[in-house]
């Protein structure tokens, strides 16, 4: 066998190609198909974006009406001037007996700021009005009668009783901050007004800082004043000619400055969202 020639020996070579990493694969490809997405399909301007969702708001509180007649039962909000007490007392401070149904019997103190504010109020009140109005008239001189037993009690007075002095009692009212209506009446068998008061006399007015009416003549007397003489019978306190004057701007209000009837008067107080209530011995 003849040798057979050779040329140069050669390595077999290996084609490379460039692979790119998959991460900017995978990046490309969500590109493009976002790309023909948005292409396909345009979302109009009034229906890009999602609305606004407003959460819903839980129920706004309102008054617990139960708990207020529950916490009015137990708070003795109405009085009368006393039969064993002298006239001419001081008006007493105003008291939040509770608030928001709970009993607080809290003093509010004087502030001489705002004193002198309410003292101009009522002398620029007291200018105002022209007279009283007679809300309801006492019984006839020869039948028994009750007073008034109603909220909003300031003090009381006696006047001379030579007649039925509306008038003095009225003048007298005019004198007694916060006051706004009176009740009129004789008392009769008070051992203090007929020999141990200097005044001497036993027609008494009761001033109040609330309007009331002949339904709320409540007080028939019945008390014993009269000390006990051995074995005689003690005679007991009566009241007659039980009559109402109130502040004739009050009967029929005009609007405060500033301000404008929106509803009333009505039967019933509001019952909105937030409204919080408190009970006062006076207005």
């Amino acid at each position: 066998m003849n040798p057979v020639e050779q040329g140069p020996r050669h390595r077999p070579r290996l084609a490379l190609r460039h692979r790119p990493p998959r991460m900017l694969i995978r990046l490309l490809a969500l590109a493009g198909l976002l790309g023909c997405s948005s292409a396909s399909s345009i979302v109009p301007p009034a229906l890009q974006g999602a609305p606004h969702q407003i959460p819903d708001s839980p129920p706004a509180p309102t008054p617990n009406n139960s708990l207020i007649v529950q916490t009015a039962n137990q708070v003795d909000q109405k009085a009368g001037a006393p039969f064993d007490a002298p006239p001419n007392l001081d008006v007493p401070p105003t008291m939040v007996t509770a608030l928001d149904g709970k009993i607080t019997n809290t003093s509010i103190p004087d502030i001489p700021a705002a004193n002198a504010t309410r003292r101009g109020a009522v002398e620029r009140f007291r200018k105002r009005q022209s007279g009283f109005e007679n809300i309801f008239h006492g019984l006839p001189a020869n039948q028994h009668d009750a007073s008034i037993q109603g909220t909003a009690y300031l003090t009381y007075t006696v006047v001379d009783n030579a007649t039925y002095n509306v008038q003095a009692c009225t003048d007298w009212c005019t004198t007694v901050q916060g006051c706004v209506f009176v009740n009129l009446y004789y008392e009769f068998n008070n051992f203090l007004l007929d020999f141990v008061f200097s005044e001497k006399s036993n027609l008494k007015c009761a001033a109040y800082g609330d309007v009331h009416s002949a339904d709320e003549k409540l007080n028939f007397g019945g008390q014993a004043s009269y000390p006990q003489v051995g074995n005689e019978t003690i005679p007991l306190t009566f009241i007659t000619q039980s009559s109402g004057w109130a502040v004739d701007s009050l009967v029929n209000p005009d609007s405060p400055d500033g301000y404008e009837l929106v509803f009333g008067p009505t039967d019933g107080a509001n019952n909105a969202p937030g409204v919080g209530k408190g009970i006062l011995t006076q207005h």
